[in-house]
């Protein structure tokens, strides 16, 4: 019985959709704002896919004369360094955009 209790416990958090621990999180967003090109993170949203996949979707702040080449490079190496600081970030979305407050 208190295995079918921790069980229902850990599905149900799954089902709702988890979000990444405030360490995996400040993980990503450090791992964001290494990269050069990237200013700011302006949104950043993670939920559980399974008990080890991560789903990270970021809106990152680049600069106004950046140019294709450079913004695609910038989100590469970002998504490796956010799967190196967080081995379970399995699918990462990542949406470049000027930062306007």
């Amino acid at each position: 019985m208190l295995i079918a209790i921790v069980l229902a416990i850990e599905i149900k958090s799954l089902l709702i959709g988890e979000s990444a621990t405030r360490d995996e999180i400040n993980k990503i967003h450090t791992a964001l704002l290494a990269e050069p090109d990237i200013d700011r993170v302006i949104h950043l949203r993670t939920v559980h896919l399974g008990p080890d996949e991560l789903l990270v979707a970021a809106k990152v702040g680049i600069g106004h004369d950046d140019h294709g080449a450079q913004i695609a490079d910038a989100i590469d190496n970002a998504e490796a360094r956010i799967r190196q600081a967080v081995p379970t970030a399995k699918v990462i979305y990542i949406e470049p955009d000027i930062y306007r407050p």
